[in-house]
């Protein structure tokens, strides 16, 4: 057998056709992919196949498990850093079993993969030389896809800066804009937000990964993408199956669930309330970045902050706390606690913004502030005499609790990060 019969120079109509000439010369499964291992092409011949193809073909795309699994042996990176094709022996605990693959590249750019099955019958030598020649075919190709796609995603996201920034008057102007640059629009949609917590700078391979994330869980489709500063700014939607509270907790949770475990960094994440109407894609906007700017501001307390139908009072504590800047006067209602705590060396106003974060839990209130219950009960007590007021008035713990949030911010996280509390 010779590789002189085998042609790759030739007009292929599209990638199933490369992979389908690439089969017939190996005689094997043939599976060709892209960067973000999407698949673009795979062989229509029915030879041996395993788990992991059968399940990339039908999701059209990589399973998360089987990419995790190869890039923790070291597998990915190998190949990635080799200018040949590889062989690479079966990793059965993710369904992989024997493959001859290449990395695709452009110079030093990655463009994708091709996988083929093997099962024993490749020709060492004459596989290999076949596999490359196709990578450069399939080279040509994918940067052709790669200019169309970059213009096309140029493209929806400049009409989805119209959307957040208010450009459009009109519903109709909208859709009109949507129907001449090819894009569908879903009946309705939330807007997500997400934040890294650390310096993470939200990059090309941090993007990567988000697509990842957000475009493979069930029952929720990612419809435009775009960043702002450090921030992934997310249009979705949930398709009709999907319990709306419940699908949008569990959707956010997993991206930054999923990003922080990959970027070794905290994700914050707000997610808005649903719209009908895409001229309200800018109060979406706004709805889902106040939820990550307050997580910001207060991360401790505002921790199970995520969707905009919970927010609460939450939504007006950046006003008073600027309303209270401005003014420059100081709460009332502290100030008997501050003084005492200042006089005798106290932690009274600790005391009581612990056991208001903890909801007035005794048990967890207590071992956040390293004391016997009986102890923080003691100095419930006197801070009742000190303040003549009792916690049991609501008006007057939501009072306190308000006062110490806009006015003791900067402390509240700092006691807060001092005792390593869990978020």
């Amino acid at each position: 057998m010779t590789e002189a019969g085998v042609s790759f120079d030739r007009f292929f109509d599209n990638m199933e056709s490369l992979a389908d000439a690439i089969s017939e010369s190996l005689r094997s499964q043939v599976t060709i992919e892209d960067d973000n291992h999407h698949v673009v092409g795979y062989s229509s011949h029915q030879f041996e196949s395993d788990p992991a193809r059968i399940s990339t073909i039908i999701g059209k795309r990589v399973p998360d498990s089987v990419i995790i699994g190869l890039r923790k042996k070291g597998i990915m990176r190998q190949l990635e850093n080799t200018p040949h094709p590889i062989r690479i022996p079966g990793v059965m605990e993710i369904g992989l079993g024997p493959r001859l693959a290449m990395c695709i590249k452009h110079q030093k750019e990655v463009l994708g993969y091709i996988w083929v099955v093997d099962a024993g019958n490749l020709a060492e030598g004459y596989a290999e030389g076949i596999v490359e020649r196709a990578a450069s075919t399939a080279a040509r190709y994918l940067l052709k896809q790669r200019g169309w796609k970059s213009k096309q995603n140029q493209a929806r996201e400049d009409f989805f800066w119209k959307l957040l920034t208010s450009h459009y008057g009109t519903e109709q102007d909208i859709r009109r804009d949507a129907a001449e640059d090819g894009i569908d629009l879903p009946r309705g949609f939330y807007i997500g937000v997400f934040e890294p917590e650390t310096d993470r700078i939200v990059d090309e391979s941090f993007l990567m990964k988000f697509r990842q994330a957000a475009g493979g869980i069930p029952g929720v489709t990612p419809v435009f993408l775009t960043t702002e500063h450090n921030r992934v700014i997310l249009l979705f939607t949930l398709q009709p199956h999907v319990e709306e509270s419940e699908g949008l907790s569990s959707y956010m949770k997993s991206i930054a669930g999923q990003l922080g475990k990959s970027e070794d960094c905290r994700i914050s994440g707000g997610c808005s309330l649903y719209y009908g109407e895409y001229l309200s894609a800018a109060v979406a906007y706004t709805e889902a970045a106040s939820i990550v700017e307050i997580k910001r501001l207060l991360p401790f307390q505002a921790r199970e902050l995520l969707l905009y139908e919970g927010i609460g009072f939450w939504a007006h504590l950046p006003a008073i706390i600027e309303q209270k800047r401005s003014r420059g006067r100081r709460s009332p209602l502290l100030y008997p606690l501050k003084e005492h705590d200042r006089l005798h060396k106290t932690d009274f106003v600790k005391t009581i913004a612990v056991y208001l974060t903890f909801n007035g839990n005794l048990k967890e209130s207590a071992s956040f502030l390293h004391i016997h219950t009986n102890t923080l009960m003691y100095r419930l007590n006197r801070i009742a005499e000190i303040t003549g007021r009792e916690l049991k008035d609501t008006h007057y713990r939501f009072s306190i609790y308000l006062d110490i949030l806009t006015e003791e911010t900067r402390q509240l996280n700092q006691w807060f990060a001092q005792n390593g509390a869990s978020l």
